[in-house]
């Protein structure tokens, strides 16, 4: 796992005491409207708050080692390797297991393991110091607990002590990326451009706009039944206006308070591009809002049936997405394990199809063959000299499936893996490489697998047909 270096973000942290993390004033004479700096540190000052809040929930541990780097090693100064007894409170109602991660903000306390927020505060007018997770070892295993009692932490100060508790606030990784694309050389003229700053973006735009009115238009009947209001639905033109906008670059800002349907908005948009096949990256400063907008989007394509999930890929930290059975169809690693059993060349669809096709064209020596395993079966069962005087159809009279059963079982058990293989194929390959002709063929083939499997009896003309028609997709690959 990379080594998570702090920063100035993580230094401000740091510098804050007791009293700052408390008082919720402690940034309000700053400049609000001359730098984003300010709201992000109120931002993170308050999750900081409210996990002291309820500290008495949160993960806890106590240090059973404490080893400093060297201060003059590539680590610098106040680095240590972190070794606890166990995790408590692991557990919680809003997600799995508590795991160490780099960028966790840890709270080190000495004596005692605090259980309120009156507790804290009393422990640290003794000793204590922030910490943050820079390094955890990999671990293949994700259900490994011991993996989580080892790490490397960089500490505000010294925290040589004798007795060490640890305590989990919150993870800074998400703000601390934000704040590095906020000082991101060459960064002031995106943050221009979503501001509208130079005159010559707004003549522009207002150029862009006058030759898109047939978007406009279409996209105000496609929109009127996916219930957004005036306001989302005119974020939704304008970003479709500037994607056809080809005298710039453009950058469209969508903002709006908690509550005003940011993420339905975007998922709106998403969809849109998608039925419009515009290829589409979606990124996010956390795990949790792009494994919500995945799922959005996941909604309303199932819903629509308008596209194929293969046109859609989730790709990340499987633990960190929280990945769960709603979404892992759009799962990098899913489908590449789906789709790679689907390819295999000894048990994949090529070995399905042909399975298929010679078992229709050939099920009366299927059968034939089946009546002499069975009766080779009974005959070393009864023994030869016990049968001597019997002919074969006696032996296997009334014994043995009659052919309808035969082909009924054959084909099912044949069928089936066959059904899982083009239900992979249409799910997880995109539609645009799969011509219509033959994406529809699949479709039906996969109908007439289920229809067959309930035939009372076999139907010769529609065998037939049936096996043309696996022919044809058969070739789909060549």
């Amino acid at each position: 796992m990379m080594e998570a270096r702090t920063d100035r973000f993580t230094d401000i942290v740091f510098s804050w005491s007791f009293e700052d993390i408390f008082n919720e004033n402690l940034y309000k004479n700053q400049h609000y409207f001359s730098s984003y700096e300010y709201p992000l540190l109120e931002e993170t000052r308050a999750q900081v708050h409210s996990s002291m809040e309820t500290i008495d929930r949160a993960p806890s541990a106590e240090v059973v080692r404490c080893e400093e780097c060297d201060p003059y090693g590539p680590y610098g100064e106040n680095v240590y390797n972190i070794k606890v007894d166990c995790w408590r409170n692991r557990f919680n109602d809003r997600g799995p297991p508590y795991k160490t991660l780099p960028g966790d903000l840890l709270i080190v306390l000495a004596d005692a393991n605090p259980e309120t927020v009156s507790d804290l505060q009393r422990a640290g007018r003794s000793f204590w110091a922030f910490v943050s997770v820079t390094y955890v070892p990999e671990n293949e295993d994700e259900d490994d607990i011991d993996s989580t009692l080892f790490f490397r932490v960089k500490a505000s100060k010294d925290i040589t002590h004798t007795s060490l508790f640890l305590v989990f606030l919150v993870n800074l990784i998400p703000n601390s990326r934000i704040w590095k694309a906020l000082h991101m050389s060459g960064n002031l003229k995106i943050i221009k451009e979503v501001l509208c700053t130079d005159s010559v973006a707004q003549k522009n735009n207002y150029l862009c706009s006058e030759t898109n009115d047939d978007i406009r238009d279409k996209w105000l009947v496609e929109s009127s039944s996916s219930g957004l209001n005036e306001s989302q639905t005119g974020a939704v033109l304008a970003s479709l206006e500037m994607l056809r906008c080809d005298s710039k670059s453009t950058v469209q800002l969508i903002w709006g308070a908690p509550g005003t349907g940011k993420t339905k908005t975007t998922t709106t948009l998403l969809f849109t591009l998608l039925r419009m096949n515009c290829r589409t990256l979606i990124c996010a400063p956390t795990n949790v809002a792009i494994t919500e907008v995945a799922s959005c989007v996941l909604k309303r394509v199932t819903e629509a049936k308008s596209n194929s999930l293969g046109e859609i890929l989730l790709f990340g930290n499987k633990e960190r997405l929280k990945v769960g059975p709603h979404i892992e169809d759009i799962y990098l690693n899913e489908r590449v394990k789906r789709l790679g059993e689907c390819l295999r060349p000894a048990t994949g669809w090529s070995i399905c199809f042909a399975s298929m096709i010679g078992f229709l064209e050939d099920c009366v020596s299927h059968y034939h063959i089946f009546l002499e395993d069975e009766l080779s079966n009974e005959k070393e069962h009864n023994g030869v000299s016990e049968m001597k005087d019997r002919t074969d159809t006696e032996v296997i009279k009334g014994k043995c499936k009659s052919f309808l059963e035969f082909f009924r079982d054959r084909f099912v058990s044949t069928a089936l893996p066959l059904r899982r293989c083009i239900s992979t194929l249409c799910t997880h390959i995109a539609k645009n490489y799969i011509s219509a002709h033959t994406f529809q063929n699949m479709i039906s083939l996969t109908e007439r697998l289920t229809v067959f499997t309930f035939l009372e009896e076999p139907i010769s003309n529609s065998c037939t047909k049936f096996r043309s028609l696996l022919g044809e997709i058969s070739r789909w690959s060549s």
